[in-house]
């Protein structure tokens, strides 16, 4: 597919990757994530705010990937070849468990489902024979001063700064998204991108790229 974006698009794209790569860059040093990313836990409205600068990046990122990969072309993913587990040396579990930590995660390409939290009904029932059971952080009345779990909320973030850091590979893994059947993203316009803690301009400017991104795909789709 022959695709040359407008001169008002390619501007929209330079200024919100810009604009998207100083916020994230921001929150990695005000958050002092080391090469672990460890920040296991942040008070209440802190990770408020991230949770919130998260659900604008990561559409917004998706949306620029989409507009940068197809001017290059889908491209087949390759077939994976065989692993003959006598050829690979084993690890050993220490190994194993330094290196799931020090591994970078990756940016999700596809929009995959929307996270969701199990409704809490009411207090939990205790069994007198059986050992007590925790509560979960969220059974609680929320308070500022409540310390809360961060480490989904940190790998995400650290997703969205290796998108920056190596963006030839996050273009590549989304030339890649772009031959499945499945779009990568849905035609609404997401409710992160509609949010009124954006301004008008960047409102607008998300809208546009959305329409730009989602005429794009349903372009391939037809095709």
């Amino acid at each position: 597919m022959a695709y040359e974006p407008s001169r008002l698009i390619r501007s929209m794209v330079h200024f919100t990757w810009d604009q998207t790569a100083y916020f994230v860059g921001e929150w990695v040093k005000a958050l002092g994530l080391g090469l672990t990313g460890c920040k296991p836990f942040l008070l209440r409205p802190a990770r408020l705010r991230l949770a919130a600068s998260l659900a604008r990046f990561e559409p917004l990122v998706r949306r620029i990937l989409i507009i940068m990969a197809v001017g290059k072309g889908a491209l087949v993913p390759p077939n994976p070849r065989p692993r003959d587990p006598a050829s690979t040396p084993p690890c050993a579990p220490t190994q194993q468990h330094v290196r799931r930590h020090l591994r970078t995660p990756r940016f999700r390409t596809g929009h995959g489902k929307t996270p969701t939290r199990a409704a809490v009904n009411g207090p939990r029932i205790r069994v007198l024979d059986m050992p007590l059971v925790l509560p979960d952080p969220f059974d609680f009345p929320a308070r500022k001063t409540d310390i809360l779990p961060v480490r989904a909320l940190i790998q995400r973030l650290r997703a969205r700064q290796d998108v920056f850091d190596n963006p030839a590979y996050s273009i590549k893994a989304m030339q890649r998204q772009l031959a499945e059947p499945a779009p990568p993203i849905r035609q609404q316009l997401p409710p992160g991108l509609k949010s009124r803690s954006l301004g008008a301009a960047d409102r607008d400017t998300a809208c546009q790229l959305h329409m730009e991104a989602a005429g794009l795909t349903l372009h391939l789709n037809s095709s």
